[in-house]
């Protein structure tokens, strides 16, 4: 049995205590303190280091030089967002599709209304999930045609269909689904991750955030070690010689370009 180095018990230890001080700051900072905006940063943080963490697997890793991170983001944002919008608010957010939009389900609502708090969190969870494998989808197809391209073709090609995206997501002929492009607000936020214990609230934005970005970095962290890291690896230092032994470049260009693409999401 492979023993735990010492290294890595000091690691688990410091990341236990770094998840215990964001619980403990999120109570006692409020938001009307100066001190907020630690906690403010710390949760964009956790997102910009899922996001880097995203582009190394497929731009450090793989050793494929893409440039169309930001469409995917924003297809991953538009899918959370159109199914945490609440029932009551989409003929609001809607304006232009009020009578016409088409997605018409809530998650945390829905589950909200059937557990309470506990469900809303879990509504949201859900539609993050959601969100990573509509971007993961999306990333599947565009990657079709453009894994086929090398170097600067592969970024051209990568950012013109991040391009296209946006272009479509803001094109009037999906606007019952997509609200063209009108912003999409009202939708459920993190602001809604707290746990009532003995009638006192604890507020679990920050630690949440950081959290599921934790448990992201270290499934990739696990993938890179893993067989299919080591190919990835292998494609990124020589095609060809990956190919020659038995490596399918294709296959793994496009695992790792939706795994980097719903990560990012």
């Amino acid at each position: 049995m492979k023993k735990i180095s010492t290294t890595n018990i000091v690691i688990i230890f410091m990341l236990i205590a770094f998840f215990i001080s964001l619980i403990i700051l999120e109570q006692i900072i409020s938001p009307t303190d100066r001190m907020n905006m630690l906690l403010v940063s710390l949760r964009q943080g956790s997102i910009f280091a899922l996001l880097a963490v995203s582009m190394n697997l497929l731009n450090g890793f793989t050793g494929l030089f893409s440039l169309g991170h930001a469409g995917f983001m924003l297809i991953g944002a538009t899918t959370y967002a159109l199914f945490t919008i609440p029932l009551a608010l989409r003929r609001d957010v809607f304006l232009w599709f009020s009578d016409s939009y088409v997605i018409r389900i809530s998650f945390p609502e829905i589950l909200g209304s059937l557990f309470g708090g506990p469900g809303m969190i879990l509504g949201m969870l859900i539609a993050i999930i959601l969100a990573g494998l509509v971007a993961a989808a999306f990333a599947f197809l565009v990657g079709l045609p453009v894994l086929r391209m090398r170097s600067d073709y592969l970024a051209i090609a990568t950012l013109g269909f991040a391009e296209i995206i946006r272009a479509i997501i803001m094109w009037q002929g999906v606007g019952p689904i997509t609200n063209a492009g009108n912003p999409l607000r009202m939708f459920t936020r993190q602001g809604s991750l707290t746990v009532t214990i003995g009638g006192y609230e604890f507020g679990l934005i920050t630690f949440t955030l950081a959290l599921l970005s934790a448990i992201c970095i270290f499934i990739i962290l696990l993938l890179v070690n893993s067989s299919y890291g080591r190919a990835f690896k292998a494609i990124r230092e020589d095609e060809i010689a990956a190919e020659a032994m038995g490596i399918n470049l294709f296959k793994h260009k496009q695992l790792s370009f939706c795994i980097a693409r719903s990560l990012s999401a």
